[in-house]
């Protein structure tokens, strides 16, 4: 199901193929025969890193690493004060800033979720959420070059299909980040799935909002973690 509200009708598009894939088999353990895409650069999937930048009011680091201590105390982000912000996040309140679902559910704290999420994937699974991010972003790319066909990344056999829609949905925190893109991964080596518009790791790589838990279209770090199981074994970086 298409995250924006506001869309008629939905498309399934993906890019042409700048190659030809071989005979692809996904049954037992035949992977000789899948393209291995683990190599492949963020600029040739169309990918731009954000680049890490310190807010000079708060000290909250936006596409970085931040403490949680100072999480829990912020007025702003981005330049958009906290109450304005989950004004915007709630179901129904903003038809820019978010779909009739919202970002967070009814009674939701935005820095409590985010506190909350920053202490799970930095602390706990000894993570960034950029690594989290990235790899959301280059799976959904390959999905679109492989036409939703299996394929290899660190080791395991992926199928990503990815959905687009007519209109585009933008970020409740005003900045460039928007999308018309849903994805659905399948790891086929342990079954796991994971659907989510490409706005969420826009969101995640900036702020580490992963959404609240109030709200269908939220992307739980520890999901993220089952199905992309190569974070587990300290494969993050790209």
């Amino acid at each position: 199901m298409p995250r924006a509200w506001f869309c008629t009708a939905t498309v399934i598009l993906t890019a042409a193929l700048t190659f030809v894939l071989p005979t692809q088999r996904v049954d037992g353990d035949e992977t000789e025969d899948l393209v291995d895409f683990t190599g492949t650069s963020l600029e040739d999937l169309g990918i731009k890193p954000v680049e890490p930048r310190k807010d000079a009011n708060s000290g909250f680091i936006v596409g970085g690493k931040n403490p949680t201590a100072l999480i829990e105390t912020l007025k702003e982000i981005n330049g958009r004060t906290i109450a304005d912000l989950e004004h915007d996040m709630r179901p129904g309140a903003n038809a820019k800033a978010g779909s009739d679902k919202g970002f967070l559910g009814d009674g939701e704290r935005l820095l409590k979720v985010m506190a909350t999420d920053n202490e799970l994937v930095v602390q706990r699974l000894k993570l960034t959420h950029q690594a989290l991010a990235i790899h959301l972003l280059v799976v959904a790319a390959i999905g679109e070059k492989t036409k939703g066909g299996p394929f290899l990344y660190r080791g395991r056999r992926f199928k990503v299909t990815v959905r687009f829609s007519r209109g585009f949905q933008l970020s409740p925190f005003h900045d460039d980040a928007k999308t018309n893109a849903d994805a659905t991964i399948e790891n086929l080596d342990n079954g796991k799935k994971l659907d989510y518009s490409l706005l969420v790791p826009l969101m995640i790589e900036r702020y580490g909002f992963y959404e609240g838990k109030g709200t269908p279209y939220r992307v739980d770090p520890e999901r993220i973690v089952e199905v992309l199981d190569f974070l587990k074994e300290g494969k993050s970086e790209r």
